[in-house]
């Protein structure tokens, strides 16, 4: 009896062991991307996609995106809210002068420029909160928990950020300048903004961190490049890519820099940078080194993170890749592609089609 209770015990220890060493394992992006390949390498069934739902686009459509359970589709000073199959959920009817829709992670927001005037809503079209800030903005963005508003006037650019609670928690204002990028940290204690400005014959770009209390901390100056994307990582160093290069920031310090022909586009997960450029997508660690090259032989655009791998695609097609494969390629005429957790709405210039991704032999009438 007391040989089985040390058994037992010594068995849980084993199991815990091995558990940890497992979670600790998969912590690691590379290591979920190994597990994910394995699997499907296993497994060896060929992916398709397979039409959920679709409906004619009847050319009056502004933007449209997919979350979990809903479609947002924004037409005319209007926004339509529906299920995934087509059911209607609700409409809102806006009279602005200029309006705009920005989506978000958390809101959609719907503002009109001209004014200012901006609403708040859930995945389900709820008003959450509306904001009054009775003047003409630019453009405003989501940036984790805070909202980034973007004003300009014939000698100023201003940056202003309020978070959750709408509290405002940075006002810059830049003279001479054109503002190109921005963003802020998980917390919204860091602030990063790029902006341009011509000295002489010098294109010169520049990027500034902000702290706290509109506190300036560092500011590094790019010459002949022009900044188009910022982040910041879980660390709160800065990828910054420009029109020809991505940096790697820490604490006010360029680490590293590498070039690249013809960037298209660039995806920041927990610890790799994701780089589409000319006919490649390239993976690199935040060492600076390269971890993965993948070649093509057709023209993408865009990259989007999808199940556990990647969208990519151009004007006219879709390819998945899974580590270094692509599990799944499919022509069509594209404007714009957005995910889900597991679906993919396609917009395209005659219809708006929502896939989903299954193994072939899952697939009927196929």
């Amino acid at each position: 009896m007391e040989e089985n209770k040390k058994f037992g015990s010594k068995g849980f220890k084993i199991f815990i062991i091995i558990f940890l060493t497992l979670s600790m394992f998969l912590l690691k992006e590379e290591n979920q991307d190994k597990l994910i390949n394995f699997i499907n390498s296993i497994s060896g069934k060929e992916k398709v996609l397979e039409l959920v739902n679709s409906f004619k686009n009847n050319g009056d459509i502004q933007n449209i995106n997919i979350y979990d359970k809903t479609i947002v589709k924004w037409s005319n000073n209007k926004i339509s809210f529906m299920k995934i199959d087509g059911t209607p959920i609700l409409e809102k009817e806006f009279n602005f002068t200029e309006p705009y829709i920005s989506y978000g992670d958390k809101y959609i927001y719907v503002a009109d420029k001209s004014t200012g005037d901006i609403y708040c809503l859930d995945k389900n079209g709820e008003t959450k909160d509306r904001l009054q800030l009775n003047k003409e903005i630019f453009n405003l963005k989501e940036s984790h928990e805070n909202l980034i508003y973007h004003i300009k006037s014939p000698d100023t650019e201003n940056i202003k950020i309020i978070d959750k609670d709408g509290a405002l928690i940075l006002n810059q204002s830049y003279e001479g300048e054109n503002i190109l990028t921005y963003n802020t940290n998980n917390q919204g204690n860091l602030s990063a903004i790029s902006s341009l400005s011509l000295n002489g014959e010098i294109l010169k770009s520049k990027i500034d961190c902000y702290g706290e209390n509109n506190k300036k901390l560092s500011s590094i100056d790019i010459e002949s490049e022009i900044i188009i994307y910022l982040d910041f990582t879980a660390k709160d160093d800065i990828i910054a890519l420009s029109d020809r290069s991505l940096y790697f920031i820490k604490e006010g310090k360029t680490i590293w820099k590498k070039q690249f022909d013809l960037i298209k586009d660039i995806y920041l997960g927990r610890d790799k940078i994701y780089i589409l450029y000319s006919n490649y997508l390239e993976i690199i660690g935040f060492d600076g080194k390269s971890e993965k090259k993948i070649s093509f032989t057709d023209d993408y655009k865009k990259i989007l993170p999808f199940q556990g791998g990647f969208l990519i695609y151009g004007d006219n097609k879709i390819v998945i890749i899974e580590g270094n494969k692509e599990i799944l390629k499919h022509e069509d005429n594209i404007i714009r592609i957005s995910t889900n957790k597991d679906q993919i709405l396609l917009w395209g210039p005659e219809e708006i089609k929502i896939y989903k991704i299954l193994s072939k032999n899952k697939v009927k009438n196929v």
